[in-house]
């Protein structure tokens, strides 16, 4: 991932990653449970209570995990030391943020920290990180090199990114999927349009993920690197029309007829539209941005559990909304892509890229 003005929108998506979801702050001596979700040891004691003593194993309730209920045996618990280290580095580099003068380093014109870390052990994180098979940094030889921590930090963004694909049969018969699956644009005139079915979009121009989520945190970034800004719009008709939108859907979305874009609709997401992008909240969108072009990536960040559902900038990681539910969101979500400009594909980058 390409890096550019990292500063507080990267700490607050690492104090993301680095909280605990029952207690809300970050995780002290983390466990990780059969599911893949982590909890502090302690808040995950007292929300299972004392372990069963000699004789009282057919009485005991049967343990699960807090965030999605699969029964997790206290036998399969075990020490989450890679998040243990990421904690620690979240809190360093907060810290070393916040002192003036922080010595930086440069990555293709990005400024990230740098500083000197040691793990819950004592031992210096670099040689921690080499213990975990951790790529190995090349020494900094001045500003303009990769900083050491920096694919460490890498790491943490892309812990919680889902390797996605998008679903074919959800599309509108006017969009065309790649044949990997990542990539949507409006179909090139005369293409032969695939048969309807009741998954596929009718009328909005949209198409889910293959993949869907029912629990935990997950994260993608979509590329519009096809986008075109407002200076080379045809007109004002086409500044009215959207151009693309990109987020996140409810299974319960309407694919056929008119389709609510907005969290009342089953659908959390921003809108490119005359040169800016938008928050489609509900009864008007939202602008956001302050008048700027939108990013040519936007990172979609889905917390299941706490019914937030949140867009950042692909590059430096800043925060551009969230939408916020008062609880869970309640069903299972997919990835929603949706353009109406033959100049805008919409990609989703592969987790390692």
């Amino acid at each position: 991932m390409e890096v550019s003005e990292l500063g507080p929108g990267l700490v607050e998506r690492l104090e993301q990653l680095s909280t605990c979801p029952l207690c809300g702050g970050p995780f002290q001596d983390p466990v990780l449970l059969a599911c893949e979700h982590s909890f502090c040891r302690a808040c995950l004691a007292r929300r299972w209570g004392a372990p069963p003593g000699p004789g009282d194993t057919d009485t005991a309730p049967p343990t699960v995990c807090p965030c999605c209920s699969l029964p997790c045996p206290r036998r399969s618990l075990r020490s989450n030391v890679r998040l243990a280290v990421e904690v620690r580095i979240s809190r360093g580099l907060r810290e070393k943020l916040a002192e003036p003068g922080a010595r930086t380093g440069r990555r293709r014109g990005g400024r990230i920290p740098t500083m000197g870390c040691q793990d819950p052990h004592g031992e210096d994180v670099r040689k921690t990180w080499r213990r975990l098979d951790a790529t190995k940094p090349k020494p900094a030889e001045s500003d303009e090199d990769i900083p050491e921590d920096y694919p460490v930090v890498k790491n943490m963004l892309h812990r919680l990114t889902a390797d996605l694909t998008l679903d074919p049969s959800t599309a509108h018969r006017r969009l065309l999927v790649s044949p990997d699956g990542r990539s949507v644009c409006l179909a090139p005139p005369g293409t032969p349009a695939p048969p309807d079915g009741p998954a596929r979009f009718d009328q909005l121009p949209a198409v889910l993920g293959a993949q869907g989520f029912r629990a935990g945190r997950h994260c993608w970034e979509v590329e519009t690197a096809g986008g075109t800004s407002s200076g080379e719009s045809s007109g004002e008709e086409d500044n009215r029309e959207s151009r693309y939108a990109v987020g996140a859907a409810g299974e319960s979305v309407r694919r056929k007829g008119r389709v609510g874009l907005c969290p009342a609709g089953a659908v959390w997401a921003v809108e490119g539209r005359g040169g800016r992008l938008w928050a489609l909240t509900a009864p008007e969108p939202t602008p956001l941005g302050g008048g700027r072009p939108p990013p040519r990536r936007i990172r979609v960040d889905l917390d299941w559990e706490r019914g937030r559902v949140a867009f950042y900038d692909g590059r430096s990681l800043d925060l551009l909304f969230a939408f916020q539910a008062s609880g869970s969101l309640g069903e299972c979500v997919f990835p929603l892509l949706c353009t109406r400009d033959p100049r805008t594909p919409l990609r989703i980058v592969p987790a390692d890229g």
